[in-house]
């Protein structure tokens, strides 16, 4: 999705330049204005002629104010960025504007300025018309967008209860100017930390506040690179409300820290009433939860009368449901509740509504694991593609996705995903980092009550994507491929996921889709798919397609000869080919491996010409000579006069370690490569 510049910037504490850049001049030496009268245009600087953009002002204010009783965040957001080149004009001709989640948007403003200095404003009812979930899509008017031109941006956001964050200070395109200013009360105290080269910040009083103030020339871009989570190697600040107190001579509290998150999980999730406990042990009967069952067992149980019985909404209005007292805002209440204003889920009314939000469908979840007497850690984690993890530096910004440890297992579960089951979670958190509530013995309460963990994720021999084949041809030549795919662990997410969206009348399409040669629905004549159901995530069966396709894409002619794409059977293996030296680390998704097995039936008469095609081999070893990833092909002749010659290919191909250093990109690239050279493999048919 092409992205504004994505609108960040951050915390700051003295004016500082860069070090290691060149500062550029511009002729006009702008004096920027929130929202000038008569804006003007900049020439481009001749550094920045081969840019498709430069973002001329990047400037950001974050002002926390006390209103009544409420710490409230505002902040504005001002960007002008010049449109080089036609790449620039197509990028920013629409603009995708990310909005905070529970911000109210005050203030938003648009225009693009043409080299001439004609203005045009995109008309109000046109943006809030663009408004679309998390961000406004603006069409900008075509002739409003030119080489030269310059887009404005100001947008404004009220936030009532934002206290931690992260800004970006670069992307791919250069920033002339940086501009951010975070401003607080002096009863408060707020922590940041720069990564990626960001300059060190430190906070200074200014009238009565205190505020980090930053003012940066030229910040480089930074290019994305394939297999590289690029927003972990931007410029960037974290920061963290860390104290606050209301009124002179208040007590003096920390908050946003780990031990703070895990009380909350355990005031939010931890105390039920009598009559929630009768509730969910009737409801524990009902699911087959014995205490002699193994503990595995039960967590299976539990997880599947939950995600089955129990539907979690965002948010649960239950006004309309029967045995329902009374609904607060977007809280539920049980007829039984001990007040009209207990905030809780309570958990006779999720049971008997079969509806919960969130927050009550992990409730549900602490509640029946306590009951059964299963040891386990409710938690919070990061996505490690998303933001830099530094549990040093403790703030809840980006803790999103709830998992649920258990020590005596040592694997986890993700309560809230429908489609997810033990012990399977999103790939995404595989190699992440969480924190987790440690329940303390009764009345120790007063010590840590937190744990930060690591997300192991499955191992590459758990994730798995294998083909086995046999290649047949009829006395026309013509070519069938029977095939059986297999896919295991993390690869088998997003087609589980899939599937059951899938109508049948697309069904085909979808899996011509997942076969590299098949070029048209059609050319799958037969399918079948097994082991579909989620509840296979519990012992890892592979969702299994197995097909019959017609072969005759793989096969092209040669006078007398026929040149058969063997490669393209095992499915499409990306390259990392590229000419520019690598600036980030290589970092896969997860580990995962592949066993391929391609049975050709060579026709009578015929013979293989270049086997040999099919020898592949690339491996790279640590230090401790262990092999961390390979690719190895080869094939095996079998000659049968009776029922016709084979040559049995295999392949084998596994990547174990998740990160590689820019360093060692030529020695990964060796690899991952030779998988994508295989891809190419043509084997020529000829007469005997």
């Amino acid at each position: 999705m092409k992205k504004l510049f994505l609108l960040s910037i951050l915390l700051s504490g003295v004016t500082l330049t860069a070090p290691a850049q060149k500062k550029l001049y511009l002729a006009q030496n702008p004096v920027w204005v929130e929202w000038a009268d008569a804006p003007k245009t900049q020439p481009t600087p001749p550094e920045y002629a081969t840019q498709p953009a430069l973002v001329l002002l990047n400037e950001t204010k974050i002002d926390y104010r006390l209103e009544g009783n409420d710490l409230v965040k505002h902040v504005t957001r001002h960007t002008i960025t010049k449109v080089i080149d036609d790449r620039g004009i197509e990028r920013y001709s629409t603009m995708y504007v990310p909005l905070t989640r529970g911000a109210k948007v005050t203030q938003i403003k648009v225009r693009t300025v043409s080299p001439s200095g004609k203005v045009y404003v995109l008309d109000k009812e046109r943006v809030l018309q663009g408004q679309d979930g998390n961000y406004y899509t603006l069409v900008l008017p075509s002739e409003g967008v030119e080489k030269g031109s310059e887009i404005e941006l100001l947008l404004k956001e009220v936030n009532p209860f934002d206290f931690n964050g992260t800004e970006m200070f670069q992307f791919d395109v250069p920033v002339f100017k940086t501009r951010f200013l975070l401003s607080y009360p002096k009863n408060m105290t707020i922590d940041v930390k720069s990564y990626n080269g960001f300059p060190q910040l430190t906070s200074e009083m200014h009238n009565t506040r205190m505020q980090y103030k930053l003012d940066m020339d030229n910040v480089p871009a930074l290019l994305p690179e394939r297999h590289s989570y690029y927003d972990v190697h931007r410029m960037q600040l974290s920061y963290r409300v860390s104290y606050f107190t209301r009124q002179e001579g208040e007590e003096r509290l920390k908050i946003n820290t780990y031990n703070a998150l895990a009380r909350k999980v355990w005031n939010e999730s931890y105390k039920f009433s009598q009559r929630e406990m009768d509730a969910v042990n009737k409801f524990l009967i009902e699911l087959g939860v014995r205490d002699r069952d193994d503990e595995e067992k039960n967590i299976r149980k539990i997880e599947l009368g939950i995600k089955n019985r129990i539907t979690a909404y965002p948010y649960v209005n239950f006004e309309e449901r029967r045995e329902i007292g009374g609904v607060k805002e977007l809280r539920s209440m049980s007829l039984y509740a001990p007040g009209y204003e207990d905030p809780r889920e309570v958990l006779d009314t999720v049971l008997a509504t079969k509806a919960a939000s969130y927050k009550g469908y992990i409730r549900l979840f602490a509640a029946c694991l306590t009951q059964a007497g299963i040891k386990h850690n409710i938690g919070w984690a990061w996505e490690r593609g998303e933001q830099i993890i530094n549990p040093a530096f403790e703030t809840w910004y980006g803790l999103n996705h709830t998992l649920i440890y258990f020590p005596n297992q040592k694997k986890f579960l993700q309560p809230t995903d429908k489609f997810l089951r033990y012990p399977m979670t999103q790939s995404s958190l595989a190699g992440s980092k969480g924190v987790f509530c440690v329940i303390p013995p009764k009345g120790l309460l007063d010590g840590p009550m937190y744990k930060v963990r690591n997300i192991t994720p499955m191992s590459e021999k758990e994730t798995r994507s294998d083909v086995d084949a046999t290649v047949s041809f009829d006395k026309k030549m013509n070519a069938t491929v029977n095939m059986t795919h297999s896919w295991y662990g993390y690869s088998s997410v997003d087609l589980r996921t899939e599937l059951p969206f899938t109508r049948p009348e697309n069904m085909q399409k979808f899996v011509a889709g997942e076969i590299d040669f098949a070029r048209t629905p059609q050319d799958v004549l037969t399918y079948k798919f097994a082991n579909e159901d989620v509840s296979a995530y519990n012992t890892n069966k592979p969702l299994v397609l197995t097909a019959t396709v017609n072969g005759n894409n793989l096969l092209n002619k040669a006078g007398s000869r026929y040149l058969l794409q063997v490669g393209k059977i095992i499915g499409k293996q990306n390259d990392v080919y590229q000419e520019r030296p690598r600036n980030m680390p290589v970092e896969l998704d997860y580990p995962f491996s592949g066993n391929h097995k391609i049975v050709i039936n060579i026709p009578k008469g015929y013979k293989v010409a270049n086997p040999d095609a099919v020898r592949i081999s690339a491996e790279y070893l640590d230090r401790e000579v262990e092999s961390v990833i390979s690719f190895q092909s080869g094939y095996k002749y079998v000659k049968d006069a009776r029922n016709g010659d084979k040559l049995i290919v295999t392949v084998n191909e596994m990547f174990r370690q998740l990160k590689f250093g820019a360093a060692e990109y030529d020695r990964f690239k060796n690899v991952f490569n030779a998988a994508a050279d295989f891809n190419n493999v043509t084997l020529v048919l000829v007469k005997k």
